[in-house]
Formats: C-alpha cells, sequence, structure tokens
C-alpha cells in the first residue's frame, strides 16, 4: 500500500539561503506540494517545533532536499532536521534524499554516502536542480501534476507583488534605516568576533579601531594589511547603489585623526548589499554571490576569515 504523504518535497537549509531556497521552492511548488519554512511559519505558530520538524523530515515528505554548505548541521533547526533524516535513512537508506552543495568549497558530510549522487547548484542552477527534484518525485511515486493557466497566473502575480514589496522596502527611509542599523550591528558581531580570535591567542592579537556600536567605519588592525568595513546611504529614501565596502588596505588603512606618512593603497575589496527576503528580513548579500545570504553576525564571522586568509603574516 502506497505512504500517503503530506508533502512531496521538504527543504532544508541555513538562514543565509533563503533566497536560493525560495526560488527553488517557486520553480516547484505549483507542481508539487513542497515544505518551506519560511511560507508555513502560520500553520507551525503554537506546534512543538522539535517534533513538527522530525516528522516532516522523518516521515511526511516523499523526499527532501538539504541545501547543503560547510555550517549545515551546525544550527538548532539544521541539527534537529540532520538527525531526522539519518534516523528515517538508518531504516529506509538515503534515496528519499538529494545533497544540493551550494559552493564549490564545501565537501560532502561525512555521514552522507559516497555512492549517493548529489548535485552543485552552480553547475546545474534553479532551474537545472528544480528538473532533477521533480523527476526524483516522480521516480519515488509522486506524480506532479501540469500547472494550470490559472496557476501560473497566480504564480506571477506573487512574484510581481514580492518584487513590488522588495523595491518598497529597499527604496524608501526605512530601507535607509535597516541599512544603518545594519552596520551598527555588524561593528559590534566584529568587536565580538576580535575577542573570540584573541581569546585563543597569548600573543600577535588583532586590534579593533572604531565606536563598536556606531554606524561609522570600523577597522581591525594586527595584520600586515588592515582591514576597513564602511557604508553610507548617499539619500534618505533609497539604497540604489549603496554598497557596505569592505577593504584590505597595504598597512594602515586611511583612519579618522591619524596622520600617515605614505598614501594608503587597496590590496583587496569586496561588496555588499542589503537585500529584502521573502521572510520579510533585511540581510546582507555579496555583490558578486548573490546566492547566499548573510545576517549581520553571519557576515561578521564571513568578514574576519576573509581578513585572516588574506590579511599577511601578522606584521610582528
Amino acid at each position: 500500500m502506497p505512504h500517503d504523504f503530506e508533502y512531496d518535497v521538504a527543504f532544508s537549509f541555513l538562514a543565509q539561503d533563503e533566497s536560493v531556497a525560495t526560488e527553488l521552492n517557486d520553480a516547484l511548488s505549483e507542481r508539487v506540494k513542497t515544505f518551506f519554512y519560511s511560507k508555513q511559519q502560520e500553520q507551525l505558530a503554537g506546534t512543538d517545533g522539535e517534533k513538527t520538524f522530525n516528522a516532516v523530515f522523518g516521515e511526511k515528505s516523499r523526499f527532501v532536499v538539504i541545501l547543503y554548505r560547510q555550517t549545515w548541521g551546525t544550527t538548532p533547526w539544521t541539527r534537529i532536521e540532520e538527525t531526522a533524516i539519518r534516523n528515517r535513512a538508518y531504516v529506509e537508506g538515503y534515496d528519499f534524499s538529494l545533497l544540493v552543495l551550494l559552493d564549490n568549497k564545501s565537501a560532502t558530510p561525512t555521514w552522507f554516502p559516497k555512492t549517493r549522487i548529489w548535485i552543485g547548484l552552480e553547475r546545474y542552477g534553479v532551474a537545472g536542480t528544480a528538473a532533477v527534484i521533480e523527476a526524483r518525485i516522480q521516480e519515488l511515486g509522486g506524480t506532479p501534476h501540469q500547472e494550470t493557466l490559472e496557476e501560473r497566473a497566480a504564480r506571477q502575480a506573487r512574484a510581481a507583488e514580492f518584487k513590488a514589496e522588495r523595491q518598497a522596502a529597499l527604496n524608501s527611509y526605512t530601507g535607509v534605516e535597516a541599512f544603518g542599523r545594519g552596520i551598527e550591528s555588524l561593528n559590534f558581531a566584529i568587536k565580538h568576533g576580535v575577542d573570540r580570535i584573541n581569546a585563543g591567542r597569548t600573543s600577535h592579537k588583532l586590534e579593533f579601531r572604531g565606536p563598536p556600536q556606531s554606524r561609522g567605519p570600523c577597522f581591525v588592525l594586527g595584520l600586515k594589511r588592515g582591514l576597513e568595513v564602511s557604508g553610507r546611504a548617499h539619500y534618505t529614501n533609497t539604497l540604489e547603489d549603496v554598497y557596505l565596502n569592505v577593504t584590505l588596505w597595504r598597512g594602515l588603512p586611511p583612519m579618522p585623526g591619524y596622520i600617515q606618512f605614505e598614501d594608503p593603497v587597496r590590496h583587496l575589496t569586496t561588496k555588499y548589499e542589503l537585500d529584502y527576503q521573502p521572510s520579510k528580513n533585511y540581510v546582507w548579500k555579496q555583490q558578486s554571490d548573490r546566492n547566499r545570504s548573510f545576517s549581520n553576525e553571519s557576515l561578521a564571522e564571513e568578514i574576519l576569515k576573509w581578513h585572516l586568509d588574506n590579511g599577511g603574516d601578522p606584521a610582528w
């Protein structure tokens, strides 16, 4: 007797990858029944989250897609989802699951069988990945239906509504304020990150410069290349062409109030933009890789890791 699944596919992902998960969900949700957490918040309100997620990933979904990068499984929700998936695999094997690698740096998890197929998002893209998922659902007994005219019109209307909502959220006083508050929180998180780095060192410590809870630039010194993190909105009602600039300078960065005898020279620069998610949260996205989204805390960690990797040997 076939299993009567509540969902055809459930997506497990980190908060920073919500935008990719949203695109995949939207590509499939008119033909198959999906479980996508940010769109099921009302349904889950008032329930025991751990029980609900265990049930969804352990038995209620025909197929499970893991949008994987190295830190998946380390957060409270993805840890619950990983446990449910592995417990289910102990009984059924891993045929019900698909691992989608979101970057080229992350190796597959050690518990995931080497014989199982995984795919890379960079190679397949969203459309190709959605096609693989739909084919696997059919192989497992699911019956995706052809999108009707009404469903397609409704999907396009939702997309248009969110596009308008996103534009309003970014090009408004509210969006500019969110950018400023984001920099304030980011500076504090970078200061906290520097403290964490220094706690593990007996010498050659890094130094944070700048008010830790202000909207001005902050600096991290102690390597051959100094780090500067800065950004400012030009107007009060738009974030168009507004970036968070993360720059490594050879030697001392151009810090206010400091006299320098040599002109600072840029070594590397990367840019981030503030974006608005379907979950109604503001996130940071790297200009060169818009598949990833960052909270203030996760971006602070990303920036400091980048600094450690590219800042050169400590200047002792």
